[in-house]
């Protein structure tokens, strides 16, 4: 059987592009399941009367459970196309989002979250691979990030929401609200998204999957892309566990933690303008090489506040919302830029990219639950600090092993 990398630079017929706000609805409705909840996570530890440690669980719990079904989804979609797998997993999705509103206890809660995770895989790896299917390369990542621009919208809605629904009628109803988005998103998903994987693989078998991911985890440009994109990702799934336990200890509610961290968000908008405005002319590498410098100098700033007794929300606020540019900056590139060297691949790559992007958050918030990040900060920050100096090798090697890559 020919590798699929074999093809990648080859030309390829493309699919009818889907509508954006078919896709944006559908990315948006996964975005929700991980951010809603950032802001009542304070809540929840007091509802259980558990440790705060403790709900760094419903966070890596849904990030595991999106990393290696990610791994599934994506092999499945280049059998069988995109809107098979796409359908299952929202099902699931919605299937969570109501057991969880109705968790007797932490333990059934991080399940639910679990079966939230096993569905939000598909919403993540599959829209890539649409997005690949019928996109060219560099207009595939401007695609990509005039999606997530658009996307970036949610998570201010859902850090304010989650927050203030907290407040007003506990933290359950956040589980309703992923449960009600998953559905919408369901049945527009029935009506109005057609195929988009025009050349399937013939045969779904073990063997064939082991030589597929074996031919894209020993490519040093996928390796490059992926790796770079997953810690600028990692950054943000590390930042909505232990930062709100930051602004709580400056003595600032779950509503109006959620109005501050919503305007990380914004930043991530700010550099998915950049992606959308510049990628064409300066490349993918180049993108994601600025954007990873970026990238650590927010890491900087915010170890400096860390330091600063007198701190306030603001100055805590500021260095995350630099994060969020430069996560607009690194993460369409990086995916779009993985996804696009592994040609009738694109399914299996997406799921790569995507399950290493979760299992930096996973890795991450573990490192820092061990350090002790949860009650101090700057351990958290240091480890954050890590991740954005991988970025920044991992987009220098970029610039090596893709020296004719397509700009």
């Amino acid at each position: 059987m020919d590798s699929g990398l074999d093809h990648a630079t080859q030309p390829r017929t493309l699919a009818q592009k889907p509508p954006l706000w078919l896709l944006v609805l559908i990315l948006g409705s996964g975005t929700v399941g991980i951010t809603i909840i950032s802001p009542t996570l304070k809540a929840i530890a007091e509802d259980f009367r558990v440790e705060d440690s403790l709900t760094q669980w419903l966070l890596s719990g849904y990030f595991i459970a999106v990393a290696f079904s990610q791994l599934v989804y994506g092999p499945l979609s280049d059998r069988y196309g995109r809107k098979a797998p796409l359908l299952t997993g929202l099902a699931l999705y919605v299937i969570g989002g109501a057991a969880g509103a109705l968790a007797p206890s932490m333990e059934w809660l991080i399940a639910a979250r679990v079966l939230q995770g096993l569905g939000g895989a598909a919403i993540m790896s599959i829209v890539r691979a649409i997005v690949n299917d019928s996109y060219e390369r560099t207009e595939g990542a401007a695609a990509f990030g005039a999606i997530t621009a658009v996307m970036a919208i949610v998570p201010i809605f859902s850090f304010i929401s989650g927050g203030l629904i907290s407040e007003l009628i506990g933290w359950r109803g956040t589980m309703v609200v992923i449960g009600i988005i998953g559905t919408v998103s369901l049945l527009m998903v029935l009506l109005f998204l057609w195929e988009t994987n025009l050349d399937p693989l013939e045969r779904f078998e073990a063997a064939t999957l082991t030589r597929e991911y074996a031919a894209l985890i020993t490519n040093r440009a996928f390796l490059a892309f992926a790796i770079a994109s997953a810690c600028s990702a990692g950054i943000f799934f590390c930042l909505i566990g232990f930062i709100p336990y930051e602004y709580a200890r400056l003595g600032v509610g779950a509503g109006e933690t959620g109005v501050w961290f919503a305007l990380t968000p914004l930043g991530y908008m700010a550099g998915n303008f950049c992606t959308r405005q510049f990628t064409r002319r300066a490349g993918i590498e180049a993108m994601l090489l600025i954007g990873s410098l970026v990238c650590l100098l927010a890491a900087g700033m915010l170890l400096l506040v860390s330091q600063m007794p007198d701190r306030t929300p603001l100055m805590i606020t500021v260095p995350c919302m630099v994060f969020g540019v430069s996560a607009g900056l690194v993460i369409p590139n990086g995916t779009m830029g993985a996804i696009g060297v592994a040609g009738r691949l694109g399914g299996s790559a997406s799921g790569i990219a995507g399950a290493l992007q979760m299992g930096f958050g996973v890795l991450g918030g573990s490192i820092i639950v061990t350090l002790g990040g949860y009650e101090q900060a700057f351990r958290g920050i240091l480890v954050l600090l890590g991740f954005a100096v991988v970025a920044v090798v991992s987009s220098l090697s970029v610039l090596r092993v893709t020296p004719g890559a397509e700009t």
